[in-house]
C-alpha cells in the first residue's frame, strides 16, 4: 500500500474519530503522567531523585506517544484494506449473492482474496473468508496463516470462524457485525475462546455503515 493511498484514505477519518479509537486508559495515563511531570518542572530545584524521576516519566510519554501514533496508523490502515473486502463484496452482489467480501494481508500486502459464491458453486464451503483462506494458504504453501490478519465485510458464522481459528490466523479485522449468526462476538465469540489453543486479536466496525449499507441494499432489492 502506498503512502498516496494512505493519505487519501486519512481524509475520510476526522480527528475526533481517531481520539475515539485510542484506548482510554492510554489516555487517562499519559493525563496522569503529564500533571507528575509538571508539578516537577514547577520547582525550583530538583534532587538527585527527582531528576531521574522526571526523566523515566518523560521517557514513559514518549513511549506512550509513539503507541498512539502506531495504534492511530494501523487504524488508517484497517479502513483502506477494509475498502479492498467491500470491493469484494460488490463482487457477489453482481452475482446476486449475499454480498460478503473478504482480503488476507501480510507483511502490508494483499495476499488472497475472496467473495460469497454460495449459490453459485452450489457449495455450502464458498464463504469469503474460506475462499480467501484457501487461497493464501495456496500461496504461501502453508496452512499456517500466522501473522496475518483477514479483513471481512461481515461477521465469520460459526464455520468461518472455526477456520480463522485452525489457519492460525493472528488478527481479524470486521466491518458490520451479525446480530443472529455472528461467531466473532453476537453469539458467541469463537475467535477467542481460551478453551482453544488459538485467540485471535478482534477490531470491529471499521467501515461498518458502509459494510452495512452493502447489505440492506442488496435485501432491499429481494422484497
Amino acid at each position: 500500500m502506498s503512502d498516496k493511498e494512505i493519505q487519501s484514505d486519512k481524509k475520510m477519518i476526522s480527528e475526533n474519530d481517531l481520539l475515539s479509537e485510542t484506548k482510554a486508559e492510554t489516555k487517562a495515563e499519559m493525563d496522569t503522567i503529564s500533571k507528575q511531570i509538571l508539578e516537577l518542572q514547577e520547582k525550583s530545584e530538583l534532587t538527585k531523585s527527582e531528576k531521574r524521576r522526571l526523566s523515566r516519566l518523560q521517557k514513559k510519554v514518549e513511549s506512550l506517544e509513539a503507541q498512539q501514533e502506531e495504534e492511530k496508523e494501523q487504524y488508517h490502515r484497517d479502513i483502506y484494506y477494509m475498502k479492498e473486502a467491500i470491493r469484494q463484496a460488490k463482487k457477489a452482489a453482481v452475482l446476486n449473492e449475499v454480498p460478503i467480501g473478504c482480503v488476507i494481508v501480510k507483511d502490508d500486502v494483499i495476499i488472497s482474496r475472496g467473495y460469497n459464491r454460495r449459490n453459485t458453486d452450489h457449495s455450502t464451503l464458498s464463504h469469503a473468508e474460506i475462499s480467501a483462506i484457501r487461497k493464501a494458504s495456496q500461496k504461501l504453501n502453508d496452512w499456517r496463516l500466522e501473522d496475518c490478519t483477514l479483513y471481512v465485510t461481515l461477521e465469520p458464522c460459526q464455520m468461518c470462524a472455526g477456520a480463522i481459528v485452525q489457519a492460525r490466523i493472528k488478527r481479524v479485522v470486521v466491518g458490520s457485525m451479525n446480530p443472529k449468526a455472528g461467531c466473532a462476538g453476537s453469539v458467541l465469540n469463537i475467535l477467542q475462546m481460551k478453551e482453544f489453543n488459538h485467540q485471535v486479536e478482534l477490531v470491529t466496525g471499521i467501515r461498518k455503515e458502509e459494510c452495512s449499507d452493502l447489505l440492506k441494499a442488496f435485501f432491499r432489492k429481494l422484497r
